[in-house]
């Protein structure tokens, strides 16, 4: 330490020593620049002035680096002494570590001479213990033991298993159970519903008996004063199973204020006229297009509705007994100029090969047409031999309700 301290000392004095003589040396070169500067010129001048400045910064830098390199100095003096100090300290340790170990040494020689003789007295228990019989027959004892505990452990573990499936299957018969009880409650609270419901029911039921009973004793009044014989012409327009009734007898269709049958036997146009009588009717009478367009559809139907049967025409109370060509209706009324539905070439009075008598054609029957709707489809009247066996249109007025 005293060493660095004088060098240190010496540096810098010798360093204060070098810029005394650069000023020294300065100031000699301006005092000569002095004497010199009449004779040099002013260039000359800036050019010292240059080189003044070069020295100076110069100077600064020499400066610097010497009192970086005192730091550097210090620092490493520094670690220097804290290294001698960790030095000491190590080899105080490394003193008291060898003391113990020499302490140490003699009981170690104790220990392992110890521990040779136990393990040599080990090794003959070790050998008495394995020729004895009676420890081979605890050992196999013992052999017989651990099988049994084995089988043990293993019928253990089939027991665990089944007990835990036998707990699933617990805990799903009570789920199941709770279920039943839920669906049993609700099954127990519709049928009380269910009874409430029935007893209304059966009191819905007496309380209509009782009205049935009534409307029956009703309907035998009824149906006692419809038996009457004044009254007998009424059930002609009535159904005496469900004693409905129609302005019109069971079979006849009505029209305006009329009734229409269309008969589904064919006989000749007297036969026929005579059936409309018996049945309270004459043959019918075209009064208007109404009417005609009516009874027309009625072959059309009739036909579709009986494809099997040979149906040519049906008669209507139409014809020309008294004058050839003067067409009378049943009720003694002529023919209309505007009630007229010829077919084409109508009425042309030619008889059959069948007819003897050569009466011709007096009495009018309507041919349905192929197609309602189609041109001129009413024109559907023909004459035709009076003889002949057609259907038969018959009418009567229907009952009036008012």
């Amino acid at each position: 330490m005293q060493d660095s301290e004088d060098i240190q000392v010496s540096f810098y004095e010798n360093f204060g020593e070098e810029p005394r003589q650069i000023a020294t040396e300065v100031e000699d070169e301006t005092g000569r620049e002095e004497t010199q500067s009449n004779i040099i010129k002013r260039p000359r001048s800036c050019w010292q002035a240059v080189l003044i400045g070069i020295l100076m910064l110069l100077f600064c830098g020499a400066t610097a680096i010497l009192f970086s390199q005192r730091v550097k100095l210090q620092l490493i003096q520094d670690e220097i002494f804290t290294m001698r100090n960790k030095t000491n300290l190590f080899k105080k340790e490394n003193n008291l570590l060898k003391q113990l170990l020499n302490s140490t040494y003699p009981d170690l020689n104790l220990l392992g001479n110890q521990y040779d003789l136990l393990k040599l007295l080990i090794n003959a228990n070790l050998y008495n213990f394995t020729l004895s019989p009676e420890n081979i027959n605890l050992s196999r004892l013992l052999d017989n033991k651990l099988q049994e505990k084995k089988k043990l452990e293993v019928e253990n573990k089939k027991l665990n298993a089944f007990l835990n499936s036998a707990l699933e299957n617990y805990n799903l018969v009570h789920q199941r159970n709770g279920q039943l009880n839920l669906l049993l409650n609700e099954s127990l609270h519709i049928i009380v519903l269910a009874s409430e419901e029935m007893k209304e029911l059966h009191l819905m039921l007496d309380k209509e008996r009782q009205k049935s009973m009534q409307l029956e004793a009703e309907n035998q009044h009824q149906r006692s004063i419809l038996s009457l014989d004044e009254l007998s012409f009424l059930w002609r327009f009535c159904n005496k199973t469900t004693l409905q009734c129609s302005r019109c007898s069971p079979g006849w269709a009505v029209h305006t204020s009329r009734c229409f049958f269309l008969s589904k036997e064919a006989k000749t146009w007297e036969e026929a006229r005579s059936d409309c009588h018996v049945l309270g009717g004459d043959l019918a009478v075209v009064l208007n297009a109404e009417d005609q367009e009516f009874l027309t559809n009625m072959t059309v139907e009739f036909v579709q509705h009986h494809p099997q049967e040979n149906f040519h025409s049906a008669w209507i109370g139409l014809r020309n007994m008294v004058r050839e060509g003067t067409f009378i209706w049943v009720n003694g009324n002529r023919v209309k100029s505007d009630v007229i539905y010829w077919r084409h070439m109508e009425p042309n009075n030619n008889g059959t090969s069948w007819d003897k008598d050569q009466a011709g054609q007096d009495c009018v029957g309507i041919v349905p047409p192929r197609q309602v709707g189609e041109m001129y489809w009413l024109n559907s009247w023909d004459d035709i031999v009076c003889d002949s066996k057609q259907h038969y249109l018959c009418e009567t007025l229907a009952l009036s309700l008012s």
